[in-house]
């Protein structure tokens, strides 16, 4: 296990024109001993790049990378101990599943000084290495199911056998950091819910440092022990997955964590209440009258009578069930809003239908103005 610290990180790139393009924008990160992190924001956030430095497979234009206290920026990929699983397995073909996990240990053997092999009698050094490697590839095939495809090779395994192989063959070196860049995305729906239950299991069995790139939101919440929130090259949130839900940092953590997206609405407020295209809801604070933005969750917002008080009329716009809840879409003077309900009471809802919506001041949000505003 190891810690990793960025300080105050930039990677930038040469753009057309000579203009420069910054992918990552003075980050700064400290992830603890066995914890495991996860970078997640749209493509294009910087959050792949940040891996790159870390990993070594990109050199960083400014700051500082630590690794366990040491500064790595100039040392290389190979020299960091860490273990990089890729989003497409990078297998060799030619080797069988044995083979692949065991290569990362068979590389640091071959570059292992001679003269240590030689002291100890290189023949003697040598059969005692392949049998140690043999019985780590036993204990790791073991541990990840592979036990009984130790033979065969990658065409002939599923995408979730080859990225089960990946991770294999990461953990089979023991290195103080692993680091995953999207390695559930080529996985099937279904795939990619067993795979990341058994990511986090091994996580919990390792104690491992992890490091880990997604997009996929619901995949960051449930994976993370604390969930970075990346825009545009910067962090927007650095916090626990519930924390960035319940208590989003600015707009954009807003929408973007929470599946579906929080309903967000531009607009004013003043006196207690938000308005916006010239209807009022009470948000249950007093403040002088400022521009900014609302935003509900969708589990948050209730179907109610059309003409309630304090409710805004709606029209239902598209309903999709989903056994044990619906998803309503609505058309209202705020624009398109989202309801997600319990099944029973959207039973007798139905496309067209005129309905009320409303929902309770104390699950309010309100944000300043702008694409990152922060919450108020």
């Amino acid at each position: 296990m190891a810690t990793v610290t960025l300080t105050k990180v930039d990677k930038v790139y040469a753009g057309a024109n000579g203009a420069e393009v910054r992918a990552v924008d003075g980050v700064d990160l400290a992830i603890r001993h066995g914890e495991f992190c996860v970078l997640v924001g749209p493509s294009g956030c910087g959050k792949s790049t940040t891996l790159r430095m870390i990993a070594g497979l990109e050199e960083i234009t400014a700051g500082v990378l630590e690794i366990d206290g040491a500064r790595v920026n100039d040392l290389p990929a190979k020299d960091r101990d860490i273990a990089f699983v890729f989003q497409n397995y990078a297998l060799y073909p030619h080797l069988t599943v044995g083979e692949n996990i065991a290569f990362g240990l068979e590389t640091r053997r071959t570059h292992r000084s001679a003269l240590a092999a030689a002291l100890s009698g290189a023949a003697g050094a040598r059969a005692a290495e392949t049998a140690e490697i043999k019985t780590r590839v036993a204990e790791v095939s073991k541990t990840l199911g592979l036990d009984t495809l130790l033979h065969r090779y990658p065409r002939e395994l599923s995408g979730g056998q080859r990225q089960r192989v990946a991770v294999g063959r990461a953990i089979a070196r023991d290195p103080k950091v692993f680091l995953f860049d999207e390695p559930l995305s080529n996985l099937d729906a279904r795939l990619r819910i067993e795979t990341r239950t058994e990511l986090r299991m091994l996580h919990r069995r390792l104690g491992a440092t992890i490091v880990y790139v997604t997009h996929d939101q619901e995949e960051a919440m449930t994976l993370a022990d604390r969930l970075v929130v990346m825009h545009k090259g910067k962090i927007q949130q650095n916090a626990s997955a519930q924390e960035c839900y319940d208590l989003p940092a600015n707009r954009f953590v807003a929408g973007f964590i929470g599946t579906p997206p929080m309903n967000i609405v531009d607009g004013r407020v003043e006196g207690g209440e938000f308005e916006s295209n010239g209807v009022r809801m009470p948000v249950g604070r007093l403040m002088a009258p400022r521009s900014c933005a609302l935003g509900v969750r969708p589990d948050r917002m209730r179907l109610v009578r059309p003409n309630s008080d304090h409710s805004i009329a709606a029209t239902v716009a598209a309903v999709e069930r989903l056994g044990d809840r619906t998803d309503i879409a609505l058309d209202s003077p705020w624009g398109r809003l989202l309801a997600r309900v319990n099944a029973d009471d959207a039973a007798h809802v139905r496309e067209t239908d005129a309905v009320g919506v409303a929902f309770d001041a104390a699950h309010v949000h309100l944000f300043a103005p702008g694409e990152c505003g922060a919450r108020i």
